[in-house]
């Protein structure tokens, strides 16, 4: 569905949305913890009997952050730049935006895909929302906003998860090659195993000015900072990240600095 908005009614429905936004299935992130289905999950800001430590989540939450931001558990690659939308691990829409930057205008598109590997099912629905700014008939960026839930059973696991993305995306450059972001990602998971353990994991990032390389084999978050807040099964974490480029973070968790490697998760 594609739709004209006036420009005083589009920046409304932008600064209206709420900015929560999306991971998908984080295995990294989530560091299960195998529980009795019936107990509930652990509040937010519980540290009692901490499961894993500051060291071990600030590795994964490094990784995984790089990872969703491309777009690797689903939703939005902010690393194909502002000239094209693409979405991996399920169908959506798909715009070139250097052949039809569809100025003014906005799509809004239901995902209702099923897919099977193997002895794995998936299914994913929600919606998907691309909002399209241009200057001088030129694409500029995008606003996208997408609302997905997604249910996966093996032999052995059967996992629901529910996220929410919201990204502002512009070009800061004239070749494109360069772009800043702001946004939020919001991720919430559900594992039950054949064992009868059920674990329950949040975990939500609002992201501040990134600068981001999108070029070629050049592509890394080289400038920024984003705040976190995430909690499982007897662990919890808060903190935030400064992205130094080179694919190298700060990342300050529970109140200790560790310098940590986004490809890698390695502590240096």
């Amino acid at each position: 569905m594609m739709k004209q908005i006036p420009s005083k009614k589009q920046k409304m429905i932008r600064t209206g949305i709420k900015p929560l936004l999306a991971i998908a299935v984080c295995a990294t992130l989530v560091y299960s913890s195998c529980r009795k289905s019936d107990n509930a999950p652990v509040p937010s800001g519980s540290s009692s009997s901490q499961t894993q430590s500051d060291s071990q989540l600030s590795s994964q939450i490094a990784v995984n952050v790089a990872q969703t931001l491309a777009g690797h558990f689903g939703g939005v690659n902010l690393m194909d730049g502002v000239d094209s939308v693409s979405l991996s691990n399920h169908e959506g829409p798909h715009h070139d935006l250097a052949n039809n930057p569809l100025c003014g205008f906005f799509t809004d598109s239901l995902v209702n895909y099923d897919h099977t590997s193997g002895d794995t099912t998936t299914h994913t629905g929600g919606n998907l929302t691309f909002y399209f700014n241009c200057q001088d008939g030129q694409s500029t960026g995008y606003t996208a906003y997408d609302s997905l839930y997604t249910s996966r059973k093996t032999p052995s696991s059967s996992t629901e998860w529910y996220v929410k993305q919201y990204y502002t995306i512009k070009a800061l450059d004239p070749k494109h090659e360069f772009i800043g972001v702001d946004g939020d990602i919001y991720y919430y998971d559900s594992t039950i195993l054949s064992c009868g353990c059920h674990s329950i994991e949040n975990v939500n990032y609002v992201l501040n000015n990134l600068t981001v390389n999108v070029c070629g084999c050049s592509r890394d978050i080289l400038s920024g900072t984003a705040t976190f807040k995430a909690y499982g099964h007897n662990w919890s974490a808060e903190g935030s990240i400064t992205f130094l480029g080179n694919h190298m973070a700060d990342i300050t968790i529970n109140g200790t600095l560790y310098h940590v490697n986004l490809l890698s998760g390695k502590i240096g």
